[in-house]
């Protein structure tokens, strides 16, 4: 037992300068050699709390802003892969330019209406895709092709049924784009008594619409 104690003793002054090297030769004269000086360094006061290795935090995976969950689309090719060929997700589609002012106010209120659907406790709702398309070089041929006419504007796509929806998501609009959505996601549609009142209801309701102009194959 001498050497158990005399060996503890050193390592318990450890943090006013005994090296460890010193720990080792010392063990290694005992007759219990480097096992032994592993058992002492556990079992000393102070030691773990020397040798401890910071925890990492893991990165949080819920989204903290409307940004984190809207993936931008910035060419043609990306739009079909992101939009058109989605195979399970309702997609909803913000059209906006970066100079446009109507733009700049709604687009906090797309963004929150992105991350409700995001943090929603229905699977239904998380299983919405949110995507936004500037106006630029790359972007205005495909702005044409789709017959966006104004900014900001939205579209709606099922993934049974293409584009179901467009409709204008300014200020003034976007509790009814978010009606609208509601309808689509969780199906809470009030009907129309009238057929003939189905534009007043869904916006456009020609089962024809689509991409107007542009082919996709």
């Amino acid at each position: 037992m001498a050497p158990f104690t005399a060996i503890s003793l050193l390592m318990s002054f450890a943090p006013f300068g005994v090296g460890a090297f010193s720990f080792v030769d010392i063990a290694s004269t005992g007759p219990c050699g480097i096992s032994f000086v592993a058992l002492s360094a556990i079992s000393t006061p102070g030691y773990d709390e020397m040798h401890k290795r910071p925890r990492r935090k893991m990165p949080s995976t819920k989204p903290r802003h409307g940004k984190d969950v809207v993936q931008r689309v910035e060419s043609i090719q990306q739009f079909k892969d992101v939009v058109i060929n989605e195979p399970n997700q309702i997609t909803v589609v913000r059209f906006f330019a970066s100079y446009c002012k109507s733009c700049q106010a709604s687009a906090p209120l797309f963004y929150k209406l992105a991350f409700s659907y995001a943090t929603h406790d229905s699977p239904l709702a998380r299983n919405v895709k949110f995507v936004e398309v500037p106006l630029t070089k790359q972007t205005k041929l495909l702005h044409e092709a789709l017959g966006i006419p104004s900014l900001p504007f939205s579209h709606i796509y099922h993934p049974d049924a293409g584009l179901c929806e467009e409709r204008a998501v300014s200020k003034k609009h976007i509790a009814d784009v978010e009606e609208c959505l509601r309808c689509y996601v969780f199906g809470e549609c009030q009907l129309p008594d009238d057929p003939g009142d189905c534009m007043e209801v869904y916006g456009e309701c020609d089962l024809d619409d689509g991409p107007h102009g542009s082919s996709w194959e």
